[in-house]
């Protein structure tokens, strides 16, 4: 039941135009300037992004007039991951092309622009189009499905009083991620320095001890032959430690875990397999659990070695480099606990180690905080977008712009 006022359409009643860019090879048509290219990349959710422009042939271009964009038409990506994703085009890209992507053009006493793109990027929109890619069979969605986008729409002064309101949480959800992008940069130039002891705290001083990790590492080789434990772990390159249901939805375990590792709370394990792409983490979340024998765990000596400063130069662009390397040549990129024991290591004192684990500490809190804002402002928009673009919630209209 629709409130007052709006009318459930088609995307086809409410636009103009609903077309598809060029579906051609332009790399020989590619320029240093000319005609502005819209790609992919460019588009994001209710988000135009401009850092790469590429340009097309001026006089190509003149004889694909019906493939270029008016300021105001909202493109969408018709294929891949990120299939749907919708944005208005601006007034500096007026009279660009389009590379395979979707065009709408709204009638303008109908359907405002932005409250078409909005709607889209909604969960509403991605249950829409994911019906309408279903119903093709196939993971692309093309312009005559597009024009029977179901979009339920209020009258047009309302539209874009919901656009501008859902716009003021966009322009907090970027400023935000910008926040963090800068937090994630500026911790990645400060392990730079304070991991290779480019820059020193005042009170330490003499030359870093140069090992190999062998000297402070210890494989660690129990089983669960007991059977006393059932806790089954596994290790991503995102999340670290977690149970396997939450990576999968279900426990992917053998039923018999007699033989599975043990790894208690404060060792380190690792997917050999996977080391080169981060698989590898702390276990800091329960105090004991299980990993599948073919992964690698060991613990520290606490005595040298930090446990914060080991797992910050575990994720440093020296470790990263160590670990390429030791993969080199290898059939299967694999880094066994031997191979990781020998990678050279510059030990500073016990002390000074924890001097500079306090520092990258604090700035890890600082992403976690942002991070933590990040995801409450995209869940708030969530609700607030699912109370607009139905109506259970209406704006309040200036009786003059109605």
């Amino acid at each position: 039941m629709l409130p007052k006022g709006w009318l459930a359409k088609e995307l086809d009643d409410v636009c103009e135009k609903i077309s598809v860019g060029l579906a051609i090879s332009v790399t020989p048509f590619m320029r240093p300037s000319g005609v502005k290219l819209i790609r992919n990349q460019n588009i994001k959710r209710n988000y135009f992004d401009s850092s790469s422009v590429v340009f097309i042939d001026e006089d190509f271009a003149k004889s694909n007039k019906s493939k270029m964009v008016r300021r105001g038409d909202v493109v969408a990506v018709r294929t891949g991951s990120n299939i749907g994703e919708a944005c208005v085009v601006p007034q500096e890209f007026e009279g660009a092309l389009t590379f395979t992507t979707l065009i709408a053009r709204p009638k303008e006493n109908l359907l405002d622009s932005f409250y078409l793109a909005t709607h889209i990027n909604s969960e509403i929109g991605i249950n829409e189009v994911n019906r309408l890619c279903a119903g093709g069979g196939k993971p692309n969605l093309n312009s005559g499905e597009l024009k029977h986008y179901r979009i339920s729409t209020p009258p047009l002064a309302e539209q874009k009083k919901i656009a501008q309101i859902l716009s003021t949480w966009d322009q907090a959800i970027a400023t935000t991620e910008r926040l963090l992008d800068l937090a994630r940069q500026q911790k990645k130039a400060l392990m730079q320095q304070l991991l290779t002891g480019k820059k020193r705290f005042p009170g330490f001083e003499g030359k870093w001890k140069r090992i190999h990790l062998k000297a402070v590492l210890y494989e660690e080789k129990a089983r669960n032959r007991s059977n006393l434990i059932d806790r089954v772990l596994s290790i991503t390159n995102h999340s670290g430690f977690v149970l396997p249901e939450e990576q999968f939805s279900k426990r992917v375990a053998s039923d018999d875990v007699s033989n599975y590792k043990i790894v208690k709370k404060g060792q380190f394990g690792y997917n050999p397999s996977r080391l080169n792409v981060g698989s590898f983490s702390r276990l800091d979340r329960f105090e004991e659990g299980l990993l599948s024998p073919m992964y690698v765990v060991f613990s520290i000596n606490p005595d040298q070695l930090n446990s914060d400063y080991f797992l910050n130069w575990m994720q440093s662009n020296e470790a990263q480099q160590r670990i390429n390397g030791s993969t080199q040549g290898s059939v299967r990129d694999s880094v066994g606990f031997d191979a990781l024991c020998g990678f050279p290591f510059l030990l500073p004192s016990i002390k000074e180690q924890g001097k500079i684990a306090s520092i990258l500490s604090a700035a890890d809190q600082e992403i976690e905080t942002l991070q933590s804002q990040l995801d409450g402002l995209k869940q708030e928009k969530k609700a607030l977008m699912q109370q607009l673009l139905t109506g259970k919630v209406r704006v309040k209209v200036m009786e003059n712009h109605k």
